[in-house]
C-alpha cells in the first residue's frame, strides 16, 4: 500500500512534469476559483480579458482568482501548495514560478495576509473590484517585492496609508501605480522611494474616477526621479502645500532626453484660486511641466503662484479645463494675456482653456 502510493505521487508529479514542459501553466491544478491565462498564439501573448466594467490587458502564464465569496478563503494556502508543486515537477525549468500577471477580482476578501503567493513571483498585481479588501499585510508581497513593476488598485475599501505606502516603497522595479475609488484618504510625507516609478495616477479623468484624498505630505514624490506622469484626481483635496510636489532629483533617463515632460494632472471641486500655496509650483527642479488641472473652482490664476511656475522652465505649460476661467475672463487673470497668450490658434501658446487669450 505504502510503495503503491509512492508511486502514484511520482507519476503525479512525472505527468505534472511534461504538462508544465509544454505549457506556460500547471496542468490540472488550478481549479475552482484560481486559472491561469494561456495564449494560443505566440504573436499575441496579450489577451483581453473581460469584466462587467472594462477589459484588462492579462498576458500569458497569468493568474486569476475571482468570484470568491467566502471572506476568509485562504489563498496563501492555494499559492503554498501551487508553489511546491512547481519547485518539483519543474525543477530543472528555469522561472518555473515566474509568472506575469496576478488579478484579484470580483471577490469579497478583506485581507491579503503576509508571504501570500509563497515561491511565485508576478511583475503585474491587479487588485481589481474587491470592494471589502481594506487591510494588506506589510509583507504580503515578501517573495515578489522586488519583480513588481504595476501595481493597480480599483475599487477596494484600502485605507491605511502608512502601511500601503510602506507596502509601495518596498518595490524596487515598479514603474506604474494606479490607484482608482478606494478609500484612500491621505499621501504621506516621502511617500515614494522608488527609483524606477514613472506613472503615479490616483484616479484618471476620461473615466472619473478618483480616490477621497484629503491631504498630501511634504515631499511625497521627492524621491521618484524617474516620474513623468502625476494624477491626482479627488472630490475632497482643497490644499496643495508648498512641499506637496517638490521633486529632488532627475533620474539620468530623464535628464538625457530633455524633451521629456512632466505631466501633473489635478482635479477636483474643492481646488480653487486659493488652493496652491506660494512657491508649491515651484520645486520641480527646473523640468518643463504640463500642469493640467480639471473640474475645479479656479475663476482666476494668481499671479504669485503660476507665474514663477511659468517662468520656472520656457516649455512649461499650463492648461485650465472646466472651470468658471473657462468662460470668463477674471481681471486678475490678465496678466496671461501678453506673454502667455500669443496666438488664439497657435500652438505657442503656454496657457490653455481660459477665456483670457480670446478677451
Amino acid at each position: 500500500m505504502y510503495h503503491s502510493q509512492i508511486f502514484s505521487i511520482k507519476l503525479f508529479l512525472l505527468i505534472q512534469y511534461f504538462a508544465y514542459a509544454d505549457s506556460q501553466c500547471p496542468s490540472n491544478f488550478l481549479k475552482g476559483p484560481c486559472s491561469c491565462i494561456e495564449s494560443n498564439s505566440s504573436n499575441d501573448p496579450v489577451l483581453l480579458y473581460l469584466t462587467v466594467i472594462e477589459s484588462i490587458p492579462i498576458r500569458s502564464k497569468s493568474i486569476v482568482c475571482e468570484h470568491i465569496e467566502n471572506s476568509l478563503f485562504d489563498l496563501r494556502s492555494f499559492f503554498v501548495k501551487l508553489s511546491a508543486i512547481l519547485l518539483t515537477a519543474g525543477q530543472k525549468t528555469n522561472n518555473v514560478t515566474s509568472f506575469n500577471d496576478f488579478l484579484l477580482h470580483n471577490t469579497k476578501m478583506k485581507h491579503l495576509p503576509r508571504n501570500l503567493f509563497g515561491n511565485i513571483t508576478f511583475t503585474n498585481i491587479i487588485l481589481y473590484q474587491n470592494p471589502l479588501l481594506n487591510s494588506i499585510d506589510v509583507n504580503a508581497f515578501n517573495n515578489t517585492r522586488n519583480k513588481i513593476e504595476v501595481f493597480r488598485t480599483v475599487n477596494t475599501s484600502l485605507s491605511d496609508s502608512k502601511t500601503l505606502f510602506s507596502l509601495i516603497r518596498e518595490f524596487t522595479n515598479l514603474r506604474f501605480l494606479s490607484m482608482e475609488n478606494d478609500k484612500l484618504k491621505s499621501i504621506p510625507d516621502y511617500a515614494f522611494n522608488n527609483t524606477h516609478l514613472r506613472y503615479i495616477w490616483f484616479g484618471a479623468h476620461f473615466k472619473q474616477t478618483s480616490q477621497p484624498i484629503e491631504y498630501i505630505g511634504k515631499y511625497s514624490f521627492y524621491h521618484a526621479p524617474s516620474l513623468t506622469s502625476l494624477r491626482i484626481f479627488s472630490p475632497l483635496l482643497a490644499k496643495i502645500g508648498k512641499y506637496s510636489l517638490a521633486m529632488n532629483r532627475i533620474s539620468r533617463i530623464v535628464s538625457d532626453d530633455l524633451s521629456q515632460m512632466l505631466y501633473i494632472d489635478i482635479g477636483g471641486s474643492m481646488i480653487d484660486s486659493y488652493s496652491f500655496e506660494s512657491t508649491s509650483l515651484t520645486r520641480l527642479r527646473n523640468r518643463s511641466t504640463f500642469l493640467r488641472l480639471y473640474n475645479t473652482s479656479i475663476d482666476y490664476l494668481d499671479e504669485n503662484v503660476f507665474q514663477p511656475f511659468l517662468e520656472s522652465n520656457p516649455s512649461s505649460l499650463l492648461d485650465v479645463q472646466d472651470s468658471s476661467l473657462s468662460r470668463s475672463c477674471d481681471s486678475r487673470s490678465l496678466w496671461i494675456k501678453s506673454e502667455y497668450c500669443i496666438n488664439i490658434n497657435s500652438r505657442e501658446n503656454r496657457v490653455y482653456g481660459t477665456a483670457c487669450c480670446s478677451f
